[in-house]
């Protein structure tokens, strides 16, 4: 039977086409994963880490565990599972999983997260005016020359501000309020951003949920837009004292709101400020 050479011929064409075609899309797909995965040295875990006083083990989250926290026990465990995500939703916790004992804290409230969400802000520009108004904050409240982290969410600003704290449920003045650790945060949030913090944020902060991003991870949130280091932290940790006062008069107002709540009276006890002279 004779062969029709023509038709073979433009078989063999069409074939070398398709092949090249599909060899063109793959690498416009591995172009397009590059360029949304970056490369582990730009996952700028190393660097989170270095704010924290506490080793491991504490917890991470990702887009791939629905911002389930999970417990990991070593730098290199975090990096495998930020990989396997492809570095979308990468969080790590400012705070060690072991933070009480027989029910009681034990954990100092050194680290401050603040959350200035873009969805809260009519313009980036407001957003931006809020951000510096903050960081003037953070030094005349802490009475000292303070350079916190600030990161680039994909959504809003994040500011990371370690800080030198001691247990306050070992104090006198807060041992009387419960878990004043926990609301040490919360609190600072609140007064140092003048209330312009996401206040969801602010409720669910605790030391088993302060969950922070990886500069260099992707959030899902927003296009998959890239967190970045917008000013890096000086190492230097102010110390929580000069912020006491005014936190000891915020948990007397809460503490007077509740009551009250509940109909009954509640006399405040005058805070003592001679914090500067103690420690």
């Amino acid at each position: 039977m004779a062969v029709n050479t023509e038709s073979v011929e433009g078989w063999r064409n069409a074939f070398s086409d398709f092949t090249s075609d599909m060899a063109r899309a793959t690498n416009i797909t591995s172009v397009i994963a590059e360029s949304k995965s970056p490369p582990p040295s730009r996952l700028d875990l190393d660097f989170i880490l270095n704010h924290f006083k506490e080793g491991f083990p504490r917890t991470i989250s990702t887009k791939t565990s629905e911002n389930r926290q999970i417990l990991v026990y070593s730098k290199e465990e975090a990096l495998a599972r930020f990989k396997a995500a492809n570095y979308l939703d990468c969080k790590i916790n400012a705070y060690p999983s072991f933070v009480e004992w027989k029910g009681i804290n034990r954990q100092a409230p050194n680290f401050i997260f603040i959350d200035l969400d873009e969805g809260r802000f009519k313009s980036r520009r407001n957003l931006d005016r809020i951000l510096d108004k903050t960081c003037k904050n953070i030094n005349e409240k802490f009475k000292d020359n303070v350079t916190p982290t600030i990161l680039w969410s994909g959504h809003g600003y994040h500011i990371y501000l370690p800080v030198d704290a001691f247990v306050l449920e070992g104090e006198e003045e807060f041992n009387r309020f419960g878990n004043p650790s926990r609301k040490f945060i919360q609190f600072a949030e609140e007064f140092l951003s003048d209330e312009k913090a996401d206040p969801e944020h602010t409720k669910g902060l605790s030391f088993k949920n302060c969950m922070i991003r990886i500069p260099g991870s992707f959030n899902s949130k927003n296009g998959t837009e890239e967190v970045k280091i917008i000013q890096k932290w000086n190492n230097y940790r102010p110390s929580i004292k000069p912020l006491l006062f005014r936190f000891d008069i915020y948990l007397l107002v809460s503490k007077s709101k509740e009551l009250n709540k509940k109909h009954k009276s509640y006399e405040p006890r005058v805070f003592s400020s001679n914090w500067n002279k103690k420690r």
